[in-house]
This record gives structure tokens, C-alpha cells and sequence, in this order.
């Protein structure tokens, strides 16, 4: 028999072999049990990401909105400071009333345009609101309480 090193041969009797082993007998590589225990891995990551990945991504357009709304408030609030009641209108989009002073492509975003924007009021009551779109599962408003609601309606949109 003859021993070199580890990684050289060595001389064995054995039938079939040619007389010749490694010593090294281990194989390089993942097996099959592995991989697919990665891939299962990856899978339960995946669906527990997508459904949070989808849910901050309807919270930022919800947010673009309620920016927007919140500058609406500000003009309506103003008029209400100077007159001692809210705008009296129907329901309309905002763009088109003459009481307040937002410039044209203030309240455009990623996700809405400023005839996206609706308003009705009148006396001490009002509601702006933002309709839903492509972008948003429910429309959103705000009320003269600074309430937030999101509701499901047909609406001229």
C-alpha cells in the first residue's frame, strides 16, 4: 500500500477498482434536499413581504391624498375665518370654485390629478374628498371635524 497525502491516492486491494481510491471520498455542492428547502425558504419570505409591500404602498397614496386634502381644508378653513361660514357648493371639484387660492397643478401628485378633488359644504358643514380612481380601493374624505373616512359610492368620477 502506498500513502502519499491526503488529497494523492493510495494503493488498495480491492476487486473492480483498479486498485486505485480517493482518499477524499467527499462530493462538492448542495444536494437536492437543500435546495429545496432554500427555494421553500424563499417562497414563505416572499409571501409574507408582498402582502406588506402592497399594504405601504396603498398607505403612500392614501397619504399623497390626504396631503392634498389637507391644503383644500386650509383654503376652506380661511374662508370660514373670513366670511364666518364654509363655501356653499354642491357637490363639485374643487378646481372649478372660485373661493379659494390654489394655483393650478398645486394639488397634482403621482397618483391623483387636482380634478380629483371634490368639495360640498355650505354653513358649518363641510366635506372634501378625493376620488379613488385606479389607485385606491375606497374614496377618502375629510369633514369639517378633521375626520378622515374612507366610503364606497358611485360617483361622477
Amino acid at each position: 500500500m502506498l500513502i502519499m497525502n491526503r488529497m494523492c491516492l493510495q494503493k488498495i486491494k480491492r476487486p473492480g477498482l483498479a486498485g486505485y481510491a480517493s482518499l477524499n471520498n467527499s462530493k462538492s455542492g448542495f444536494s437536492l434536499v437543500e435546495l429545496m428547502i432554500v427555494i421553500l425558504i424563499i417562497g414563505i419570505l416572499a409571501a409574507v413581504a408582498v402582502p406588506i409591500y402592497r399594504g405601504g404602498i396603498e398607505k403612500a397614496i392614501r397619504a399623497e391624498g390626504e396631503a392634498a386634502l389637507g391644503s383644500i381644508r386650509n383654503e376652506v378653513r380661511a374662508y370660514y375665518g373670513e366670511w364666518g361660514v364654509y363655501p356653499t357648493e354642491e357637490l363639485g371639484k374643487v378646481m372649478t370654485q372660485d373661493w379659494h387660492t390654489i394655483k393650478s397643478g398645486e394639488l397634482d401628485g403621482n397618483n391623483f390629478t387636482e380634478m380629483s378633488y371634490y368639495y360640498q359644504g355650505g354653513g358649518s358643514i363641510y366635506l372634501i374628498g378625493v376620488h379613488r380612481g385606479d389607485v385606491m380601493e375606497l374614496h377618502r374624505s375629510l369633514n369639517q371635524d378633521g375626520e378622515f373616512q374612507d366610503w364606497d359610492v358611485n360617483v361622477d368620477e
